[in-house]
């Protein structure tokens, strides 16, 4: 059956490890970017949140990733419980973001180029060069597909652990009554 592989071409679990170390390492590195260079693009209690959500969001995937590693299904239970909910408020977190990069324009360029805006904000430091390069509408246009991106590969990762969860649920009832569960695992 198509849904029984990963991308098509690799089993189940060995593609839904391969996946969930790429969300880890994905999630892990945008975490500490927005930790980093956060305050310059939203408030800091924003920035914070973002952040933390996104290291709520590789540990999930770290949580998925032992499970697949050990075969356990008491943490690849766990994840398939949790998860939902991570993905419900990341569609939650990629609205928020998105709205308070387009709201807080004039404070980028202002950070960006040094600039008085007529709010009277006054740049705190200088901007990182990868993104004052750009111009605001392109970065953010860019900034809001990498979220976009990172939403589905969550949402992808979720689907090939609870297709693995799920098989690995049915699959000793699938062979004959002579085969311990622990050696219908080992068949998948």
């Amino acid at each position: 059956m198509w849904c029984n592989n990963c991308c098509l071409c690799f089993p189940i679990r060995g593609g839904g490890m391969w996946l969930t170390g790429l969300v880890i390492l994905i999630n892990a590195i945008g975490g500490i970017l927005l930790f980093l260079w956060g305050p310059y693009f939203f408030s800091s209690t924003m920035a914070v949140l973002f952040a933390g959500f996104s290291v709520v969001q590789a540990v999930t995937a770290g949580l998925a990733f032992l499970g697949l590693c050990n075969w356990s299904y008491m943490l690849i239970r766990m994840f398939v419980f949790i998860q939902w909910l991570v993905a419900f408020l990341g569609v939650a977190r990629v609205g928020v973001m998105a709205f308070q990069l387009e709201s807080r324009k004039e404070h980028i360029a202002a950070e960006c180029w040094g600039a008085v805006n007529d709010k009277g904000y006054s740049p705190q430091g200088t901007a990182a060069a990868f993104y004052c390069s750009t111009p605001i509408n392109t970065f953010i246009m860019f900034f809001i597909g990498g979220l976009v991106i990172d939403f589905v590969l969550n949402l992808y990762m979720y689907f090939v652990v609870w297709r693995f969860y799920v098989r690995m649920r049915l699959y000793p009832f699938q062979k004959p009554v002579t085969m311990a569960y622990d050696q219908g695992l080992y068949e998948m």
